[in-house]
């Protein structure tokens, strides 16, 4: 019977780690190091395999590298000794000018993604006097990761992307009058904003890098409005997420003493500021994530975005 504590997201993670160290030149793996992992992965991944979902490559080769070794064998009989092993090595090694394609397609992407997000992130700094900018990542916590999966997880992002656009009809609302609470709620004033999905290496976690730029002249509170969203992220979860404020003075202050901060109150006039901004708005998307990258997602789903704007 398969461990129930490895889920699916888990699970993919870990064969596209190893998939990854096999194929990369610059790692060694021992051959009983290689046959244990496929002793631990191959049933799971098997049994878990969701035709639904969209795969990144290196979950095919292995899949296809296992098939060839193992054929029409059922995977609670399968055991990977050395031989087993040694051919499914062979196997997946003709993949190796595929994985270095694949590893230079998603820096090409992930390049075209900051080309993007610098028009976004250019336009809004110039076009005000002065921009707050919050950083959050959300996150779900690891004793609740099997009960969301991409689905799940994509379904989470679109409530936070309504609720963006109704705190937005919300403010126009308030400047037509028709609103006279003073409380504003977490994503009034906002005026742009990117989001990037990325799946860790280790667990397999799901998680959000979520950018957000306010009017400064409307919004001076960065650690508040971030902790804010993260409480919101708290709700719609329905108590299951969890979240990192990247605008705590503590985190701020590293940041500075390294001179690199570029959240918080970013002015149009300070070159450092805004150049800092635009470095750590361009962390979603760098290049240098590949094993981060989401390894199963749902067809036509979209890992990053950006608000529109003029």
């Amino acid at each position: 019977m398969m461990n129930t504590t490895l889920w699916h997201d888990y699970v993919v993670a870990r064969v596209d780690k190893l998939v990854s160290d096999i194929l990369n030149p610059k790692i060694i793996l021992s051959i009983q190091q290689i046959s244990e992992q496929l002793n631990l992965y191959y049933q799971p991944m098997t049994l878990l395999y969701n035709n639904e979902l969209e795969y990144t490559h290196s979950i095919k080769w292995f899949i296809g590298s296992c098939y060839l070794v193992c054929g029409n064998c059922y995977p609670n009989d399968f055991f990977w000794d050395d031989e087993m092993t040694q051919r499914f090595l062979y196997a997946l090694s003709f993949y190796q000018p595929e994985f270095a394609t694949a590893m230079t397609d998603f820096a090409f992407q992930e390049n075209r993604n900051g080309q993007s997000l610098f028009g976004c992130m250019n336009y809004f700094l110039h076009e005000y006097k002065r921009v707050l900018i919050v950083r959050v990542d959300l996150k779900i916590k690891l004793e609740y990761a099997h009960l969301v999966g991409i689905e799940a997880f994509n379904d989470l992002m679109n409530k936070i992307m309504r609720k963006i656009q109704s705190d937005r009809e919300k403010e126009e609302r308030r400047k037509a009058g028709k609103i006279v609470s003073k409380e504003k709620s977490c994503f009034e004033d906002l005026r742009g904003y990117a989001w990037a999905i990325e799946q860790g290496v280790d667990t397999g976690g799901l998680h959000c890098h979520l950018l957000l730029i306010y009017n400064g002249d409307k919004r001076q509170e960065d650690w508040y409005l971030a902790d804010a969203v993260c409480k919101r992220w708290v709700e719609i979860t329905e108590g299951m997420g969890w979240y990192f404020n990247c605008n705590t003075t503590e985190y701020k202050r590293k940041q500075e003493l390294q001179g690199t901060l570029g959240i918080g109150m970013i002015h149009r006039d300070n070159i450092l500021e805004v150049n800092n901004a635009i470095n750590a708005a361009l962390y979603l998307t760098s290049p240098d994530k590949y094993e981060q990258r989401l390894k199963a997602w749902l067809p036509n789903m979209r890992s990053f975005g950006r608000c529109n704007y003029p």
